[in-house]
């Protein structure tokens, strides 16, 4: 389909649809402070039902509902939950102004919040996992570390503090899932700005989308999406913590903001983490006299790891202004150094390889909430990533694990590497959304992103290293929802996707090496729908189908000039998604509640892109592999008692295979309908907690908490061509307990990670840390306005 037919498809997609609501009542109001200061962001909902908003920035709200009597319930950060029954009539619409006590318990504020906001996210149309990470904290947690606790993701480490990250979701891997900072990609940020290295204080939720992904997110995802939605507070606050562990790890992070009467709002963010990495692993050892590996594994501390990483944020603007809602400039500053000490493969170390990176990141984001008229709401993001990356490995050595080496002929442990590359990326989106009454909302979204490198190699081992290497992509959508009275929501959408490329190609023959600069260039376009219906007034079920497309990321298509080898040639993937969510969220009364949550998904995918590595010194490159089908489902449920107890747990079994039956030649391949190699398919997380309150004081109070996780084993290669090794099955524990003070004020915390000292591994059999212990020592401070 070419571009003239999108935009046609598009246009009559956004023609709106009036339908008069018939039988209808409104319930109009203000919610203020005892000093009757407008409250914004306020939970405003009818108890026991699926009606509900929130307030604007003057602190009002609208509900359209059927006649009736209702009780009404309104709760914010540091106010005393309101409730009062209300009669609503039809004709001219019932007015309420609420003013809200300031409340004295400050445990559970943070909960009440993160847990409304948590809620509306569920209980939209797409297939998405909304997870409270202030409920974290208190942690030492990073936000890979929280997600992996989600039902159907799974958090793929090579190692330890500052170590390669990847999310499987839904049986998909890497670049397949899109990860998202306030809905802006956060690809190209350099690695210092990752889920591996973030601590968890940095997010106020977590959205985790398993299927359809929001055209207000403009992804090209194929396997889901993971968006970090940080602190956007009004009030004046600081978050300040230091934390110290096993293997001399050290992490700190401060987070202060303050919002001025006249809508002056300043907020700095800024995190370290250090780490020796230090820990004991066991493996094969290298006789540097015969150049042969031990049969027996033995022993071993890592002794070239070393990994630090430092980041700030800072940002300035405005609010609640007649010209902009919210208008904020940002700049992200953050560098990193890190030892490599082994590539892909753990019986392979290096000595003297190491990496850095410094980058400068400038941003400005842009909001109107009613532009022109009632419910035209525009946002824009314009953020420009530049990053200087430095990789070295010119040692004449050979190491071993136990950290003798020999000297050889030639430079480099793995293939000799002294260069500097600059990386700059532009990411720009654009978002209009126009609700038309209470049943119809329209949507354009457009993401425009450039990415360009340059190399200045200090020894060019081929042609290709100096070659241009730049991609730009266009992610167009635009979508419609109605909703009929929070019972009944449809979404349908479609997304169109462009891709140019530049970079060097191999064209080499049986008897030349040689790379050729190519450009090429893909179009195509995507459509899908998602649906979610409320069956019983607590029981919700979620359907949704898309076809989506998935356009290479950087790494696959230029590689990282340190492990990773791209390829400009690769083809974008495609899939048909099916995803089916039937979710039961109940509160018996005001002591019990149970969450549940069962989801079917079902992929076909073409082109799939897959990560290899190579066998000789660790190396990874990438290749389109052909159709592979995943079917899968996850189960989740978690039981809430009071403030005081809660457990949980959830199961995943993602069965992803190879269905592409014949090879290049015509032959049929061995492995047709194997399991697609170094995925876990079967995996479980169970965690528990207990809180006592006024424990040694009024405002006090002591949590013990407790999580396990557990991976079944899973082939490292293709089962059918004798790749009998397997990561085996692991079972994990980890313990902690919180002491917080002066509601929340003072807190510390110790954590016990791995108390077993199981050995654990996911990449290849990459072994991870052992047993860790880790304290925190954490001071907040919170000021309403």
């Amino acid at each position: 389909m070419n571009a003239i037919k999108f935009y046609t498809t598009l246009i009559a997609l956004l023609i709106p649809v009036f339908v008069a609501g018939q039988g209808r009542a409104t319930l109009r109001g203000t919610v203020t402070t005892t000093n009757k200061e407008a409250i914004e962001y306020a939970s405003v909902y009818l108890k026991n039902t699926s009606y509900g908003t929130t307030t604007d920035l003057k602190g009002k709200f609208h509900i359209h509902v059927p006649p009736g009597t209702y009780t009404l319930v309104v709760s914010t950060l540091g106010y005393q939950t309101y409730e009062e029954k209300i009669d609503i009539r039809p004709g001219d619409p019932t007015h309420v102004h609420i003013r809200l006590k300031e409340s004295n318990i400050g445990l559970g504020e943070v909960e009440i919040v993160g847990t409304s906001m948590v809620q509306q996210i569920n209980k939209t149309a797409y297939n998405v996992v909304a997870v409270d990470a202030t409920a974290l904290h208190n942690t030492t947690l990073n936000l890979a570390s929280a997600l992996d606790r989600v039902s159907g993701v799974k958090i793929k480490e090579v190692g330890g503090v500052g170590s390669n990250t990847q999310i499987t979701l839904n049986g998909f891997t890497g670049n397949h899932v899109r990860v998202f900072l306030d809905g802006v990609p956060l690809q190209g940020s350099g690695s210092s700005i990752g889920i591996n290295n973030m601590p968890v204080n940095f997010a106020e939720r977590i959205e985790v989308y398993k299927g359809v992904v929001p055209i207000e997110l403009g992804s090209d995802a194929l396997g889901g999406a993971i968006n970090i939605v940080t602190k956007n507070s009004p009030n004046t606050f600081l978050d300040a913590s230091y934390s110290y562990g096993s293997f001399n790890t050290h992490k700190s992070n401060l987070n202060l903001g303050h919002t001025t009467r006249s809508g002056m709002t300043f907020q700095l963010t800024a995190y370290q983490n250090y780490s020796d990495n230090n820990y004991k692993v066991k493996t094969n050892n290298l006789d540097l006299d015969t150049y042969k590996y031990s049969d027996e594994e033995y022993w071993f501390r890592r002794f070239h790891d070393t990994y630090h990483n430092e980041a700030v944020v800072a940002k300035v603007g405005v609010r609640n202004k007649p010209w902009a809602t919210r208008l904020t400039f940002e700049t992200t500053y953050s560098q990193e150094y890190a030892e490599i000490q082994n590539g892909n493969l753990m019986k392979v170390v290096f000595g003297g390889k190491e990496r850095s990176s410094k980058s400068v990141i400038p941003a400005v984001n842009y909001e109107l909430r009613n532009l022109l008229t009632d419910g035209l709401h525009l946002n824009l993001s314009a953020r420009y990533n530049h990053t200087k990356s430095e990789s070295l490995d010119t040692m004449a050595r050979r190491y071993n694990w136990a950290g003798e080496y020999v000297t050889t002929n030639s430079k480099g442990e793995g293939q000799y590497t002294d260069s500097k590359t600059k990386n700059d990326n532009w990411y720009v989106t654009g978002n209009v959304n126009y609700r038309l009454g209470e049943r119809h909302t329209f949507a354009v979204n457009h993401v425009f992103n450039t990415y360009s490198r340059k190399n200045d190699n200090i020894n060019v081992t081929s042609e290709a290293d100096l070659m241009k290497r730049s991609s730009t992509k266009n992610v167009l959508g635009g979508s419609y929802k109605f909703d009929y009275n929070g019972i009944w929501t449809a979404s349908a959408f479609a997304k169109y996707y462009d891709i140019k490329v530049t970079g060097p190609i191999d064209v080499s023959t049986t008897t030349t090496s040689e790379y050729e600069l190519q450009n090429r260039s893909y179009n195509t376009v995507g459509y899908g729908l998602a649906s979610t219906y409320v069956i019983l007034s607590p029981l919700r079920l979620k359907v949704s189908y898309e076809r989506s497309y998935r356009l290479p990321s950087e790494m696959e298509l230029f590689g990282d000039n340190v492990l990773e080898t791209g390829d400009a040639g690769l083809k974008p993937e495609s899939s048909n998604n099916i995803n089916v969510n039937v979710t039961f969220d109940y509160r018996f009364n005001k002591n019990h509640a149970i969450y549940t949550d069962a989801g079917f998904v079902y992929r076909n995918t073409q082109d799939y892109i897959r990560r290899l590595v190579e066998q000789r010194y660790g190396g990874a490159y990438y290749t389109n592999h052909g159709k592979v089908v995943n079917k899968g489902f996850d189960f989740e449920t978690r039981y809430y008692y009071k403030r005081s107890f809660n457990i949980g747990g959830n199961l995943t079994y993602q069965d992803i295979r190879n269905m592409e039956r014949y090879g290049v030649r015509g032959q049929e391949l061995v492995y047709y309908k194997d399991r697609m190699p170094n995925q876990p398919y079967l995996m479980s997380n169970v965690d528990a907690s207990y809180t006592f309150f006024r424990l040694f004081g009024e405002k006090n109070a002591l949590s013990v908490g407790y999580n396990m996780q557990y991976v079944n084993k899973f082939y490292l290669a293709w089962r059918s061509e004798g790749g009998d090794i397997t990561v085996p099955e692991q079972l994990s524990h980890d313990l902690s307990l919180h002491y917080s003070l002066q509601n929340g004020r003072y807190n510390i915390s110790l954590e016990a990670r791995n108390v077993t000292n199981e050995m654990l591994y996911d990449n290849y059999s990459l072994q991870k840390p052992g047993r860790s212990f880790n304290v925190k020592f954490r001071y907040y401070f919170l000021k309403t306005r």
